[in-house]
């Protein structure tokens, strides 16, 4: 398999610690040389809050709230703040560094950028990249989720953040995770942070409101997961001249490793550290 042979793999609805894991065993098997590098998309059954690697989750999660609405939690490896995944297309890039995606963070930040603003474009939303790293002290509040703030090569409508990412390195390998709001902004997201009193969650919803928004409250006519899929696979293929092979399964590496880091994201307050690079956007 050449290097511009990658592999497509659409999962579906998966519960959270699944997600996580699987995106995981495929980082360490590019790495290991047993995997084929590989885009995966899915979404979250049921919804989930996943958090960045470093934050702690019992300060700005209310654990009480997620459960009351019946949502997932789950430690991501990758950094970033908190995301609640409702409906999305969830994707995931793991790639070489020396590839495709060869140049720093955030040069590799602005490859898969670029295939985002043309897949929007051609379902017909006009969207841009952040240019510039927010100076904003709402948006800057580390308590906040992630779709409260706006930082460089994130994609925005009209101001309205519709893309969230986050990166991670290990060696020679990275993984970016992509949330791509399909049918929900993040104003739920308020209901799930602790506040002293009404008046800040209030606030805060309204900081989600005014910047976030999802592809389906923007269009007419509403797109489905696998519409916008077929849409980031075509664009991504396009654009890095690159094919994707016929199999789109979970080899038997993956799948045996799998099964060892289902453990450790099914407890959300492990740390396992995988000596890593991170950005957090």
């Amino acid at each position: 398999m050449t290097n511009n042979t990658w592999r497509f793999i659409i999962s579906g609805k998966m519960a959270p610690a699944e997600n996580m894991a699987i995106d995981e065993a495929i980082l360490l098997g590019v790495l290991k040389g047993v995997s084929p590098q590989t885009i995966r998309v899915y979404d979250w059954d049921p919804p989930t809050v996943s958090f960045g690697f470093h934050q702690n989750i019992e300060k700005q999660i209310d654990l009480d709230k997620v459960k009351k609405y019946g949502f997932g939690i789950v430690r991501r490896p990758t950094g970033g703040r908190a995301v609640l995944h409702y409906d999305e297309v969830t994707y995931a890039v793991i790639a070489n560094t020396n590839g495709i995606m060869s140049g720093s963070i955030l040069k590799s930040y602005q490859k898969i950028g670029s295939v985002l603003i043309k897949c929007l474009d051609d379902i017909g939303i006009s969207a841009e990249m952040e240019n510039g790293i927010s100076q904003d002290k709402k948006q800057k509040n580390w308590s906040n989720p992630c779709f409260a703030s706006a930082s460089k090569y994130e994609i925005h409508y009209k101001h309205k953040k519709i893309i969230g990412s986050a990166q991670i390195r290990k060696n020679s390998v990275l993984l970016q995770h992509g949330s791509i709001l399909l049918n929900h902004n993040q104003e739920l997201m308020a209901e799930l942070v602790p506040f002293n009193n009404a008046s800040d969650s209030k606030a805060l919803k309204k900081l989600l409101s005014q910047k976030t928004i999802a592809i389906n409250q923007i269009l007419d006519k509403p797109i489905s997961f696998n519409k916008f899929v077929n849409t980031f696979k075509e664009n991504f293929e396009k654009e890095f001249a690159l094919s994707f092979s016929k199999d789109s399964e979970i080899n038997k590496f993956e799948k045996t490793l799998i099964k060892k880091l289902l453990t450790k994201y099914k407890n959300y307050n492990n740390k396992t550290n995988l000596n890593n690079k991170k950005i957090d956007i």
